[in-house]
């Protein structure tokens, strides 16, 4: 395992940002029991949830990590080592979840899939055609 790997607190198994959940439990103005894992994983007591996809990108980490200051926190180690475990993610150069999202922003989609085209047929050749594409026929040499 390498040591940016990600690991499921419930099941203990690999676990990659693009599949992955943060939740907790929110009373009030305490939090506890944050935990990384999939998303069947999550407590039935967790009130809250974040996206790791989302997570590890560096404007929603900040904000994350900003909204938990001035909480009451019932065991800080946790979300600490939870912070610590996404920093990586978040602060590589060549974030692949952070180049997906903003390629995907510009069509206004989901990071991995086309503009038009579901998620079981990403790169159907009908969809990833130019609009106003002229065809070859259309040409006319000079």
């Amino acid at each position: 395992m390498s040591e940016y790997d990600l690991v499921c607190d419930v099941c203990t198994k690999p676990l990659e940002p693009a599949d992955g959940v943060l939740s907790w439990s929110t009373d009030g103005a305490t939090e506890s029991g944050f935990q990384l894992g999939h998303t069947g994983c999550v407590p039935p007591q967790a009130t809250e949830r974040l996206e790791l996809r989302r997570l590890v990108l560096p404007n929603e980490y900040l904000g994350f990590v900003a909204e938990r200051l001035g909480r009451q926190i019932t065991d800080p180690e946790p979300l600490r080592a939870i912070v610590w475990a996404l920093a990586p993610f978040v602060m590589r150069h060549d974030n692949p979840a952070e180049m997906d999202t903003l390629r995907a922003a510009s069509f206004g989609a989901r990071p991995g899939v086309k503009p038009g085209s579901d998620a079981a047929t990403p790169h159907d050749r009908a969809t990833t055609e130019r609009p106003g594409k002229l065809t070859r026929e259309s040409h006319s040499a000079k």
